[in-house]
């Protein structure tokens, strides 16, 4: 946008254009920017809400939340650096049980899973599971990014 603006003050200089037609110029040239600023923003997904992991969890009976979790994704974003530094410290005889039962959490990526929790879910719906319990009847669970 500056290279635009240095050609129009060379055209008045060089009386190609009178000076109130490079002044209209110019803030044609700078309502253009501001529309390509806003555009941008507004095609950023959620630029400017704080988003959030969100876990319910109900009784058909009631449909009252029981349950009722809001995780801040940045902070789910902290915790995995966190996390990740900590798989270091789990002791050895540990993590060979869990690859016995064919858990290797070496190669879990929490960054990764973060990121793919933040921008890769098209209706933000993580989990959603519907439960028959003899003692407390049908549990809803829903578990998503909103």
């Amino acid at each position: 946008m500056q290279n635009e603006k240095l050609k129009i003050l060379e055209m008045i200089q060089e009386g190609k254009v009178s000076s109130a037609e490079g002044l209209e110029l110019l803030n044609a040239l700078q309502e253009v920017d501001k529309k390509e600023k806003n555009w941008t923003l507004d095609r950023l997904p959620n630029a400017n809400k704080q988003r959030f992991l969100r876990v319910r969890v109900s009784g058909e009976e009631s449909g009252v939340p029981k349950v009722e979790a809001n995780i801040p994704l940045s902070l789910l974003k902290v915790v995995s650096k966190f996390v990740n530094m900590g798989m270091g410290m789990i002791p050895k005889e540990a993590r060979i049980e869990m690859e016995k039962e064919g858990i290797d959490i070496s190669k879990i990526d929490f960054d990764e899973l973060v990121e793919l929790i933040d921008q890769g879910l098209s209706d933000g719906k993580l989990l959603d599971v519907d439960v028959n319990d003899n003692e407390q009847g049908r549990i809803l669970v829903s578990v998503y990014v909103d």
